[in-house]
């Protein structure tokens, strides 16, 4: 796979990278952290580069998450008529209960391509979303090439599972503490307001 994202970012060169993350914002199942790495990696971008490249790479990114908001945002009877009912309102009541900033702080994680349809369900302002996309998906990339270029991309992927890992450990935890929170409340709630 290594050698293929390799050889395929030696032929097309930028449009290469710009590509892929179009390609990965669409929702379609893609490695694009790996090959903005590579591309990274390849090229032994300077600074300023990173930073160029990482912008356009931000803004194709932020603009071809657009067809998967506009399928949630368009569609949105016919997803849930398919889609399970319960998840989709569990999903969007979530959505609404920590905001739209989830649109930003996703982005890096797994789920980050998959939160376009949520946003586009949930009636986002289109610029919200596309800001808020930016926001999330820039630093993002901008450190993947920064990181291939000055790194080995074995040690660089390696970075990239484990802080997937703790990502996914922090918000389980976050949640946990906040589930329990709330049953704590309602119990203190209950207790309140029950006769003497």
């Amino acid at each position: 796979m290594l050698q293929y994202i390799t050889d395929m970012i030696n032929e097309l060169g930028l449009w290469g990278l710009f590509i892929s993350l179009a390609v990965e914002a669409s929702s379609v199942p893609f490695p694009g952290g790996l090959v903005t790495l590579t591309f990274g990696y390849i090229l032994n971008l300077t600074f300023l580069e990173v930073l160029l490249y990482g912008f356009f790479g931000g803004a194709v990114y932020s603009l071809f998450s657009l067809i998967p908001y506009g399928v949630g945002y368009k569609l949105e009877d016919k997803l849930k008529q398919k889609m399970n009912k319960k998840k989709v309102e569990k999903a969007q009541r979530w959505f609404k209960k920590f905001g739209v900033w989830t649109i930003a702080f996703a982005r890096p994680l797994g789920i980050g391509n998959y939160i376009s349809y949520i946003a586009g369900i949930s009636k986002v302002g289109v610029w919200k979303f596309q800001s808020l996309t930016l926001l999330g998906i820039l630093p993002w990339t901008i450190g993947m090439l920064w990181l291939g270029s000055v790194g080995n991309l074995k040690s660089v992927k390696k970075f990239m599972e484990d802080f997937q890992l703790y990502i996914l450990l922090l918000l389980i935890i976050t949640g946990a503490v906040y589930w329990l929170y709330r049953r704590h409340k309602k119990r203190a709630s209950y207790y309140q307001s029950e006769p003497t």
